[in-house]
C-alpha cells in the first residue's frame, strides 16, 4: 500500500466522516488561552491571551533559564486556575509497565476541561487544587484531547503538571497519542476551533508553530507513545487491526514510527511502515473495526497475541457506557462526555487489582460488561 494512497485515503476519511459531537457551526472566537511556551534562540518566550474586563490582552514574557519560568493556567469558563513549572528534562515515555493496583482510564476529552476535571476529582486522582492524590496509581489517557472543545491548552497543561507530580509519588500518567493529536501536529486542522486560529493571529504565532519542536508542548508530545502495555492490558486509541497484527512489528516499533513522523506533514511521509500507525482504516490511531464488532474472534485473538496481552482498551469509537466486547477481550471507553456532563452522569473505566469497573464522577464503581459480543458471525 503506497503512502501516497494512504495520504489520499486519509484526506477522504477526514472530509467524508461525521462524528458525534462535531459542531455544525463553529461560533467560537478568540478567547483566554495559554500559556504557550516557545523557544526562540536563547530565549524562552511565554505568550498568554488573558481576559481583562470585556476585552483580551496578550501578555509576553521572556526568560533565559527553564528554572525561572513560572506558568499559570486560568480557565475563565469554570473559574479554575493552577500553577506549574517547566519540567527539568523531557524524556521519551516507556511503553511497558507492570500492572499497578489502581488505574483510571479515559479517552477523547477533546478540550472539555470541566468534564476532565470532574472525572479526575471524582476518582480521587487529584484534589480541588489540581494536585495529584492518586499515589502510585496510574492514569491512562487514550488520546484525542485535541479539537472540538475550547480548552485544549488547559487540558494539556494539566496533564503535563500532574505527570511530574505522579512520578514523584511513584505513580504514572500515560498520555497516548490519538488521531487528533497526530492531525494537529501533521498539518490537518479541519477540526480545530476558530478560537485557536484567531488566537494564533493575536499572539503572532501561526497555529502550525504551537506544537512544533520549538514549543514546549510540541516537544512534550513528541515523547509520547501510540500503544502502551501495562500488565495484561494494552492501550491504544483506535485499535490493533488484523493488518497490524499480521505484521512483524513490535509495540516499540509502532511507537518509534509514531514519534518519528509526529509533526511531519502527511504529504511528506514516504515511509510505507507509517501506515501501521497513521492509516485511517488500519493504523493503530484510527482502526475502528474491533470496536464496531466487525472482526472475528480469531482476528481478536491475533490482536491480543500481537500485543502479548489478555485485554485491549481503546477510545476513538463512541459507546454509551464503558463497554466490553469479545468476551471482555476488548474494552471501549470513548463516551459522550459533553452529554454526560450536562446530565451529571460522567463515567469512565476504573481498574482495581485487575478487575474492571465503570466509575462515575462521584467515585462510585459498577461492574462493566453489560454487553459482551463474541465477534462477527
Amino acid at each position: 500500500m503506497a503512502f501516497k494512497s494512504l495520504f489520499i485515503a486519509l484526506l477522504v476519511s477526514l472530509t467524508s466522516q461525521v462524528y458525534a459531537g462535531d459542531p455544525l457551526i463553529d461560533k467560537s472566537k478568540a478567547g483566554a488561552d495559554g500559556p504557550h511556551v516557545f523557544y526562540r534562540g536563547k530565549n524562552i518566550v511565554v505568550k498568554t491571551v488573558e481576559k481583562v474586563d470585556t476585552g483580551l490582552v496578550v501578555r509576553v514574557k521572556y526568560y533565559t533559564k527553564r528554572e525561572e519560568v513560572k506558568l499559570k493556567c486560568v480557565v475563565p469558563e469554570t473559574g479554575d486556575a493552577f500553577s506549574f513549572t517547566l519540567k527539568d528534562k523531557l524524556k521519551v515515555d516507556k511503553d511497558r509497565f507492570s500492572l499497578p493496583d489502581r488505574m483510571l482510564v479515559l479517552s477523547d476529552i477533546e478540550g472539555n476541561f470541566e468534564a476532565f476535571k470532574r472525572i479526575l476529582q471524582g476518582a480521587r486522582v487529584m484534589d480541588a487544587n489540581f494536585n495529584w492524590t492518586f499515589g502510585n496509581g496510574h492514569l491512562v489517557l487514550i488520546g484525542d484531547f485535541f479539537d472540538r472543545g475550547t480548552n485544549v491548552t488547559e487540558c494539556l497543561w494539566l496533564i503535563y503538571k500532574l505527570e511530574s507530580e505522579a512520578e514523584k509519588a511513584g505513580g504514572n500518567i500515560h498520555f497516548i497519542l490519538g488521531n487528533h493529536e497526530a492531525m494537529n501536529l501533521c498539518g490537518e486542522y479541519g477540526y480545530v476551533r476558530n478560537k485557536y486560529m484567531e488566537n494564533a493571529q493575536l499572539i503572532g504565532e501561526t497555529y502550525n508553530l504551537w506544537y512544533d519542536d520549538h514549543s514546549e508542548l510540541g516537544r512534550w508530545l513528541r515523547t509520547k507513545n501510540a500503544i502502551v502495555k501495562i500488565g495484561d492490558f494494552a492501550f491504544c486509541h483506535g485499535g490493533i487491526s488484523p493488518y497490524v497484527a499480521a505484521s512483524t512489528l513490535r509495540i516499540s516499533d509502532l511507537n518509534y514510527i509514531a514519534r518519528r513522523y509526529l509533526g511531519v506533514n502527511y504529504g511528506e511521509i514516504v515511509d510505507s511502515l507509517a501506515q501501521y500507525v497513521f492509516h485511517p482504516e488500519v493504523g493503530v490511531l484510527w482502526f475502528r473495526g474491533a470496536a464496531k464488532n466487525k472482526i472475528s474472534r480469531e482476528e481478536m485473538d491475533a490482536a491480543l497475541a500481537f500485543a502479548g496481552v489478555k485485554r485491549i482498551v481503546v477510545g476513538h469509537t463512541l459507546v454509551p457506557d464503558v463497554m466490553a466486547l469479545y468476551d471482555g477481550s476488548l474494552v471501549c471507553v470513548d463516551l459522550f462526555h459533553d452529554e454526560n456532563l450536562r446530565a451529571d452522569e460522567l463515567r469512565t473505566l476504573y481498574v482495581e487489582k485487575g478487575n474492571m469497573y465503570s466509575l462515575d464522577e462521584k467515585g462510585v464503581k459498577s461492574t462493566v460488561f453489560t454487553l459482551a459480543f463474541k465477534g462477527k458471525e
